[in-house]
């Protein structure tokens, strides 16, 4: 039928035999089919065989053509967000679209060298190409050039670590900004000799500083910036003067006026000077603009949210100015090509570290020797497999526990990482509700099951009424899941799981990667054998559904460790769960990234200033087809909106 309907040419006898089979097509369709009614073109199609003979070969009226000429103003439409004039603003670019195909190349072909290469030295040119080499833009194989001749044996993912964060955090783009480069930039990253090596080297290559006056960074009007607070609104000058937070309006009127004022001096400020007017404004007003937790603690660097804000409006105030746009392309480098879609992960890192403040401890106990130690072990694993986990609640195995705790670290924090296996044949009280999360308090100072406890009541709460008081804005999964929790009254533990299954479906990730329902009555044999646990930690609810569970299980490496009889409720379960990502350095899996980060941030409160626990996400690029990992932020913007959502939900229902 396809291949008549399409015909270039097509016979008297052939349009008699379309119309039959048309019909039988629709006829059969419609009696197998009967609960799927027919669509319009399905009545469309009996008409053919009379098109056919008043019109020829309808081949020749196709509109496909039409349509891939509109797709380009769709996609513009869609790029854009411009819905003001929209009909002008697509005939212009298509207008410049035109030109631009009609004018042929531009530019002239890339120079390429071709053979082998020589090493620069200035001293061989003149005045005018040290200048010119100088001032030339920084990309990403130079700077790994500077890199390889200071610390040749330096690994790469940690050269390419040192790369990124030169160009997009501390904004090295040319030659000179080397000579601006200080030992405290790349500490994070580098040793403290390694990274005066390195700054050594960056100061050769940028070499001496004219003697004339040097020319005026674009970040230098920074310095003298100042944020005209009188041109703000009344009512957001009473916030400022009140410690109170400001108006949703009065912020974006400011967001506004303050990106019309850093114009006069840069008319694209970079992510760098924004970050640095955001700094100064939370710095001056942090009751009212920094980004906080409900009990006023600090989450990451403070500034995000505003500074997010404050380049999004730079960006859109220039959509359409070609000529001030400074930001670079970035190049992936021949080792990035040749690398695989998956990075393999070859020693620990500063993620595995990430929230904790007593991760690796050097000092062993007073009195105490690594043999001591191994002999305490050896004790409180025979005293498991006599008296079983229970004995966990005894003094002697606490004590135990809390004096080899950097015993337990060194092997936890060794690499090749063992498997959790080995760790729970030398260390088998890790492995209780009781071990671990005293074991989680030492390594960062926080008692998860109390906090935990008491978030998931309260926050919980807030964030269930949230979502209750505006239904409207929510998709079907959101209602539905809404709706069972209004046929019922919750309990304690209702609640907090519907708290965390509405943040799982508002970050648009899937249940299945934190939850895994099984039978009320499993198990862990029935579980190992009957189910296919993933290598990440999973929560295993045991009941008909998440909401009515009662009892859990905690899988780590897909073998279950943690059993029903050490956790009394969901919030002690949820304790483990995400105890266990920091104690056996794990980092959180792709599928369900956003949402632990909220329990980190808002409901544990852990607020690192920089870094992060989540994996760099992995898509496929537009341009090249590669799959490729996306920036990983030290705060996920999903997780800032939402929380200047609630806040915002809030402070409006509160007055």
């Amino acid at each position: 039928m396809v291949e008549l309907i399409c015909a270039p040419k097509i016979h008297h006898d052939q349009i008699a035999y379309l119309k039959i089979i048309t019909e039988e097509y629709v006829h059969l369709r419609h009696t197998i089919f009967p609960n799927h009614p027919l669509k319009p073109k399905h009545h469309y199609l009996l008409h053919y065989s009379d098109l056919f003979l008043h019109f020829g070969p309808l081949i020749r009226l196709w509109t496909l053509r039409f349509e891939s000429k509109h797709s380009y103003f769709k996609e513009c439409a869609r790029k854009l967000h411009n819905f003001v004039h929209l009909c002008k603003t697509l005939a212009e670019r298509h207008q410049l679209l035109q030109a631009y195909l009609s004018s042929g190349p531009l530019f002239a072909p890339a120079v390429q060298a071709v053979g082998e290469t020589s090493e620069y030295d200035e001293q061989l040119y003149n005045g005018l190409i040290q200048e010119s080499v100088r001032t030339a833009d920084m990309d990403s194989g130079s700077l790994r050039h500077e890199i390889n001749l200071a610390l040749p044996d330096l690994h790469e993912e940690t050269k390419r670590a040192v790369i990124e964060h030169l160009t997009d955090i501390i904004g090295v783009r040319n030659r000179e900004d080397l000579l601006f480069v200080e030992p405290d930039d790349i500490k994070p990253f580098l040793t403290p000799i390694q990274s005066r090596r390195l700054v050594q080297v960056f100061r050769k290559a940028s070499g001496q500083l004219p003697s004339t006056q040097p020319n005026v960074s674009n970040t230098s009007w920074i310095s003298n910036f100042s944020v005209p607070w009188e041109k703000m609104p009344t009512r957001l000058s009473q916030a400022l003067a009140s410690g109170g937070m400001a108006h949703p309006e009065d912020r974006r009127i400011m967001i506004r006026t303050v990106v019309e004022e850093m114009r006069v001096h840069c008319p694209n400020p970079n992510r760098a000077a924004c970050g640095e007017v955001a700094r100064a404004i939370v710095s001056k007003y942090p009751a009212t603009f920094a980004d906080k937790t409900a009990e006023g603690e600090q989450l990451g660097c403070g500034y995000y949210s505003l500074l997010k804000q404050l380049k999004t409006r730079v960006e859109h105030v220039n959509r359409d100015n070609v000529s001030s746009r400074i930001r670079q392309p970035r190049k992936r480098s021949t080792r990035e090509n040749n690398e695989g879609d998956v990075a393999i992960k070859r020693a620990r890192s500063e993620l595995d570290s990430y929230g904790c403040i007593n991760w690796q401890p050097t000092t062993l106990p007073e009195g105490e020797t690594t043999e001591t130690l191994e002999t305490k072990r050896q004790t409180m694993s025979t005293v498991f497999r006599s008296a079983g986990p229970q004995a966990i609640e005894t003094t002697d195995v606490n004590t135990y526990m809390s004096l080899t705790y950097i015993y337990q670290r060194h092997m936890l924090n060794s690499w090749p990482a063992p498997t959790l296996c080995e760790v729970q044949e030398h260390w088998p009280f890790l492995f209780t509700k009781r071990g671990l999360c005293t074991h989680f308090h030492t390594l960062t100072d926080i008692e998860v099951d109390t906090r935990l406890s008491e978030a998931l009541l309260t926050k919980g709460r807030r964030i269930l009424n949230f979502f209750q008081s505006q239904r409207l804005q929510w998709n079907k999964e959101i209602e539905h899941l809404l709706r069972e929790c209004d046929s019922a009254k919750l309990n304690h533990n209702q609640i907090a799981t519907a708290a965390i299954l509405l943040l799982m479906k508002y970050f648009q990730e899937k249940e299945d990667s934190i939850f895994i329902l099984a039978d009320a009555f499993s198990t862990k044999m029935s579980v190992e054998r009957e189910m296919t646990l993933p290598i990440t930690p999973r929560v295993i609810a045991l009941g008909n559904n998440f909401m009515s569970a009662s009892r859990w299980m905690i899988s780590l490496e897909g073998k279950v460790f943690y059993e029903p009889e050490q956790m009394h409720d969901f919030a002690s379960t949820l304790a483990v769960f995400f105890a266990s990502y920091y104690v056996f350095n794990l980092e959180y899996q792709e599928s369900a990234s956003i949402t632990l980060e909220m329990i980190q941030r808002f409901f544990v409160r852990i607020n690192p200033d920089m870094g992060t626990k989540c994996p760099a996400k992995l898509g496929t690029s537009r341009k090249t087809g590669r799959v490729v990992k996306r920036k990983v932020t030290s705060v996920s913007p999903r997780i800032t909106t939402f929380l200047q959502r609630l806040s915002e939900f809030e402070w409006r229902t509160s007055n």
